[in-house]
């Protein structure tokens, strides 16, 4: 078997899946709405509020979310104005982005491919960065948890727009036990890294989230490195090696990672990290417990 797309059927140029992406719906107004307004220099709780009051459906899912145990707050809250003194702006507009990705991006299994298995190890993967983020002091572990919840969006793209595509790359890892970037290359399909870019770019989301999922598979080469600020280049490292470690966390699981990396590379970006080797000694543990007290971001897709 040729798991090869076929040569009357040759794998889409980025052009062409340029127009592809074009036919993908669009973030939803409030979300591009909210960013501007978390651009503004002033902007209050009130403001927020009365935006997401616009879409009632999207400011539920929101609330569900900030009574869940990932954030813990006393007694819960009945409204977003409530709750953006508990989690911030900054969190809020996180969590916009978070649900009106996966939503947009919600789509039934392809062949083998199951979706939610993926969203499940970007889940695991938005745990472990944050783990990571608070171990070594970044200023904002939340926005780590996102940039990995969204680092792989570009494979449910593939499976939105060339799903003969995906099914050809996971025969590849299947029967060669590649990696997905590996496959892609071999049956000549653009990478999920560079298609989610892409997108991301369309649907304007900040460099803080497009960078990992641009580079989170190439920040270990120093021309990669070298070019990104210090900021991004820390926040990709974080992803990338969050990627790894989250293969162990819910091993199995996504047929799209491909196999479990040597622990070689991890070891290499928590050194680069500053990461010790006490914290990584309960590093497993602890982003599994904070997977678990995730588990609600996937309940985002079943909810109606």
């Amino acid at each position: 078997m040729n798991p090869a797309p076929s040569a009357a059927r040759p794998a889409p140029s980025l052009e062409q899946i340029g127009k592809l992406l074009d036919a993908l719906p669009t973030l939803p107004l409030v979300a591009l709405r909210l960013q501007e307004l978390m651009n503004a220099r002033r902007s209050s709780v009130q403001q927020v509020a009365e935006l997401l009051s616009i879409d009632p459906s999207l400011s539920a899912k929101l609330l569900r979310l900030v009574n869940s145990a990932y954030f813990g707050i006393p007694g819960g809250v009945t409204d977003i104005a409530r709750a953006v003194p508990f989690v911030g702006f900054n969190t809020i507009y996180q969590l916009v982005l978070t649900v009106s990705v996966l939503e947009t991006l919600n789509i039934p299994g392809v062949g083998s491919f199951d979706p939610r298995h993926l969203w499940l190890h970007s889940l695991a993967v938005g745990a472990t960065a944050r783990v990571i983020g608070e171990e070594i002091g970044y200023a904002d572990p939340g926005s780590l948890f996102t940039a990995g919840l969204l680092h792989d969006m570009g494979k449910i793209a593939q499976a939105k727009l060339i799903p003969e595509g995906l099914i050809a790359v996971q025969a590849v890892m299947a029967r060669d036990g590649v990696t997905a970037t590996v496959a892609e290359t071999e049956v000549g399909l653009l990478g999920h890294d560079r298609i989610g870019t892409e997108l991301a770019r369309r649907w304007r989301l900040p460099a803080a989230l497009v960078v990992p999922i641009e580079c989170h598979h190439t920040i270990r080469r120093p021309e990669v490195r070298d070019r990104l600020p210090s900021n991004h280049r820390t926040a990709t490292e974080v992803v990338a090696v969050a990627d790894l470690i989250a293969r162990d966390i819910v091993a199995g699981v996504d047929r799209t990672i491909g196999p479990a990396p040597e622990d070689v590379a991890a070891q290499a970006l928590l050194d680069t990290l500053g990461v010790s080797a006490a914290a990584r000694a309960q590093l497993y543990s602890k982003a599994a417990a904070q997977l678990e007290r995730s588990r609600p971001f996937l309940q985002v897709l079943d909810a109606k």
